[in-house]
């Protein structure tokens, strides 16, 4: 079964290199098209300007390239600090469930939702803790 985490990350960087790729395959197709389309007095000048376009494209498949790059390493740090609180809420729920230390801390350091989550966790550990002393009373 694989993990959730990898699962996401690797789904998100295939599809945005996934469209970007096809939107560039489909822009340059079409302009070169459009410019072998040209009906131009001099053979030599289309020459000239399918130089000068495959140029233009190499510098932009150099950006798209970049942009890639700097973009994975973005997910990469977004999936970090996920990983990082989802780690901390699944070490939370198994010290309560397994070992029952209602007494350890849960510190969620990113994300608005774990914390939402975080303090239901702990609404459920008081809980847990109350109903535990009232059954060792009887």
């Amino acid at each position: 079964m694989k993990k959730l985490k990898n699962d996401i990350f690797f789904k998100t960087i295939l599809i945005f290199i996934g469209v970007f790729l096809l939107l560039f395959l489909i822009s340059y197709g079409l302009s070169k098209h459009f410019i072998l389309s040209l009906t131009l007095s001099e053979p030599h000048l289309i020459e000239e300007i399918l130089e000068a376009f495959n140029l233009v494209w190499l510098k932009i498949s150099l950006v798209f390239f970049v942009l890639m790059i700097l973009t994975y390493f973005i997910l990469k740090h977004l999936r970090n600090r996920v990983y990082e609180d989802l780690d901390a809420v699944s070490e939370y729920i198994y010290e309560i469930s397994e070992n029952k230390n209602y007494e350890k801390t849960l510190k969620i350091k990113y994300y608005l939702e774990f914390l939402q989550i975080a303090i239901g966790l702990k609404n459920m550990a008081k809980r847990l803790v109350q109903k535990d002393k009232k059954s060792s009373k009887k």
